[in-house]
């Protein structure tokens, strides 16, 4: 759904169940496990300003998930907020227009004034110094800089030289590194290269030979390689001859210059893509305006699967954008819905691409897994073991003993129980089970996920191993989950 779409539905909505008693406020989209949503913020408009009554949340199909009842009207009138007054009600209003942030402190020193440009270029210009006073300066400097996505990687880079011109070869190490995988995220091989011939230089053969760095270049250049017929496509490989006839005469291949759009989001979506050569990059909408890039997808990559799978108007969830000049497979949705029609193999593959791209998205603006490698995250949605849907209260980890999976709620809720008793109710968007899972630690709980659920199983085994061959901040990262 558009903006304008979900602002008509629920001010509809709030209409029809309270007339002009309630108003919207805030209308902002939400990133969850199991799709895109969005909140809006519901107040009683009053003289003496407004009184906040709750969120009302709305899914991609139009569904209201958590209607706002006359109870809680009543309660929100009878014990308004103590805090709420017109202005910060005004404020509220431009929430989408204006950024109402704390004042700006007092300068420490000299740079505390420079805009971020100006920031990054006093850094690397004494970073570029000899002198040790002017190295160690850039050496504090650096730090301030990593907050711009767009600009860590360089920065990476730059903390590393300085690093290496003032001797501490094992940290230049872990900044070369850390931009390794930066560049890795987005499929830099040039820069790759650069950094494995340099970290190559400071560690000598062996240790390179074994090195973080050396595996993420030659992931990036397998992954890079372009895929020579569609049916090598995961999501394809089912597909017999006589479906393989029909649907390879709808097939077209277009190319794409860097930069160009294939589509946008919110836009209607009509086709299914593949990516034959190249990159195509997905940005996603923030709830504070702009873009983020989340992912780069590679040769093999299937796009647009809500085309075939949403029956009504569907709608692009992200941009997908190309990073470098691409080409790609367009296949129609119509047909390729007859297609999925008699092979339920397909049909099954898509739907499960679906939701990984959900969860793969959720996971991107996920306050402690963002913070990961998409290679790390890509890892982790590998541990999915299967999307489940649960028809009747089940039990999915046993207690005193290790679990044979960790979850994270799509939809519903899992109840954590001590014997009878209830100690806790997780619900979506929440994992639980990944630390013991990882571990092989058997909680003294039971985990029992509530009827008409649907829960996205990780195997433990699978989890284990990722934990084996992952560095200690890729396991705290991992056991914050829960």
């Amino acid at each position: 759904m558009t903006r304008e779409e979900v602002l008509k539905a629920l001010t509809a909505w709030v209409s029809a169940e309270f007339g002009k008693l309630l108003a919207l406020r805030a209308v902002r989209r939400v990133r969850r496990a199991a799709g895109t949503t969005w909140l809006a913020k519901i107040v009683v408009p009053a003289a003496s300003g407004v009184i906040p009554v709750g969120e009302l949340e709305i899914d991609e199909e139009g569904n209201i998930l958590n209607a706002i009842t006359v109870e809680q009207v009543v309660e929100a009138v009878r014990n308004p907020p103590p805090s709420e007054t017109h202005d910060e009600a005004a404020a509220d209003d431009l929430g989408d227009l204006m950024d109402m942030g704390e004042p700006e402190p007092a300068p420490d020193d000299e740079y505390d004034n420079l805009s971020p440009g100006r920031l990054y270029e006093k850094a690397a210009a004494l970073a570029g110094a000899k002198d040790e006073a002017s190295l160690r300066k850039a050496r504090d400097l650096m730090p301030r800089l990593l907050v711009d996505p767009e600009k860590r990687a360089a920065v990476l880079v730059w903390m590393a030289v300085v690093e290496r011109k003032l001797n501490d070869i094992p940290t230049a190490l872990l900044h070369l590194e850390a931009a390794a995988r930066e560049f890795a995220d987005r499929f830099d091989l040039p820069a790759l290269e650069k950094l494995a011939a340099l970290s190559h230089e400071l560690m000598g053969d062996e240790p390179y030979q074994a090195s973080p760095i050396k595996r993420l270049l030659d992931e990036s250049k397998e992954k890079m390689r372009p895929v020579a017929n569609i049916f090598e496509c995961p999501q394809f490989l089912n597909i017999g001859p006589d479906d393989r006839d029909w649907l390879g005469d709808s097939i077209k291949l277009i190319e794409l210059k860097q930069g160009a759009d294939l589509v946008r989001e919110g836009e209607p979506s009509r086709n299914v893509y593949v990516i034959k050569r190249g990159l195509i990059g997905v940005h996603l909408e923030l709830p504070e305006g702009g873009t983020r890039l989340v992912r780069t997808c590679y040769p093999g990559w299937l796009l647009g699967e809500s085309s075939v799978l949403v029956a009504d108007d569907p709608r692009c969830t992200a941009t997908l954008r190309a990073e470098t000049e691409s080409e790609v497979w367009v296949i129609d949705a119509g047909i390729l819905r007859d297609v999925m029609k008699g092979n339920a193999d397909v049909r099954y593959r898509i739907e499960a691409t679906k939701h990984l791209h959900r969860i793969d998205s959720f996971f991107s603006m996920h306050e402690t897994l963002a913070q990961l490698e998409a290679i790390v995250r890509d890892d982790l949605l590998a541990c999915i073991q299967r999307i489940a849907a649960v028809e009747e209260d089940t039990v999915l980890i046993a207690a005193n003993e290790p679990p044979k999976v960790a979850c994270l709620i799509l939809k519903g809720a899992i109840d954590v129980r001590e014997g009878e008793k209830l100690l806790a109710t997780i619900e979506a968007d929440r994992f639980l089970g990944v630390r013991d899972a990882m571990h092989a630690i058997a909680p003294a709980t039971a985990a029992t996920a509530r009827a008409g659920s649907m829960i996205a199983l990780f195997d433990a085994e699978m989890l284990r191993k990722l934990g084996e061959r992952s560095p200690e901040h890729v396991i705290a990262v991992l056991e914050r989950l829960g």
